[in-house]
């Protein structure tokens, strides 16, 4: 667990980001991939702090200390390695809960621009500026995500390995309306043009009932399968509705609903045709 914990805090936090956060400036850049400025560990007139871009570690030809961004922490605040593993991997989900969160943020600008994603909205009945805002519902134009993103101060490796872009840095959600799931920081794509295929997720649980929160303690719950059924309940004033992101309950849906309330269940569930819809109550 330790080593895949500190494999994900190096992926999630590039070293050179995190010492500029700390007042590192670079006083030179190589064509190696090699960057150098004083050392931050000690008393440095001249620049012998390197730090390799590609390998994302660091090397200090003055004090001789080098090793990765959790090494650094370690020196830097004075840790032993779990603290600076933990002081990290908190950093890093805030981090990455901004990303997520100014992702929203574009896609949400997007939908605001472009009319073929406001009519496709309204084609399935979604046209409550209150239930769009409150959804966070937004469009992937596809393409401009990643720019944006950077101009944010977010690094490249940070932004591919939050899911939201490819391999070739692309918007994976591109043409498709989008909605942010908080509870995971996941997104549902849904796409506009149904030839491309229908749905597109990011590759993260889809935690509990969306809308639980508000609905828990509710006399009577209505179960639907996806989120523009949930919208449109909503939209008609049906607040104590939720989603379960898909057509069967997961362990986490049962426990909530199971949670010893007395209350009332409706299951709207969709009548597909390998059964799923009648097969997904617990």
């Amino acid at each position: 667990m330790t080593s895949e914990l500190r494999s994900r805090i190096r992926r999630r936090i590039p070293l050179l980001r995190y010492l500029e956060q700390h007042g590192w400036k670079p006083k030179a850049y190589s064509e190696s991939d090699e960057v150098c400025g004083l050392c931050p560990l000690h008393p440095d007139s001249r620049p012998s702090f390197y730090v390799n871009r590609r390998k994302d570690v660091f090397y200090c030809h003055g004090c001789g200390q080098g090793g990765d961004v959790i090494r650094l922490a370690e020196l830097l605040h004075g840790m032993n390695f779990r603290a600076a593993l933990a002081t990290l991997g908190e950093a890093g989900e805030e981090e990455e809960t901004h990303l997520w969160s100014d992702a929203c943020d574009f896609y949400q600008h997007q939908l605001r621009r472009d009319i073929d994603a406001q009519c496709y909205l309204r084609s399935r009945g979604i046209e409550s500026p209150e239930v769009i805002e409150r959804m966070r519902i937004g469009y992937a134009p596809g393409g401009c995500l990643r720019a944006y993103l950077e101009g944010l101060g977010h690094s490249l490796r940070a932004i591919a390995a939050s899911g939201f872009t490819d391999a070739r840095g692309r918007d994976r959600l591109w043409n498709a309306i989008t909605f942010p799931i908080e509870e995971t920081a996941s997104m549902y794509g849904r796409l506009l043009d149904p030839m491309a295929g229908r749905h597109r997720f990011l590759a993260r649980p889809k935690g509990g009932l969306y809308g639980w929160r508000q609905a828990q303690s509710c006399p009577a719950l209505i179960v639907v399968e996806g989120l523009f059924d949930l919208a449109s309940l909503w939209q008609a004033g049906f607040s104590n509705a939720v989603a379960l992101l898909g057509s069967h309950f997961n362990g986490q849906q049962q426990t909530q609903l199971a949670d010893g309330r007395s209350r009332t269940i409706y299951l709207c569930l969709d009548a597909d045709a390998n059964g799923s819809g009648q097969g997904a109550a617990p």
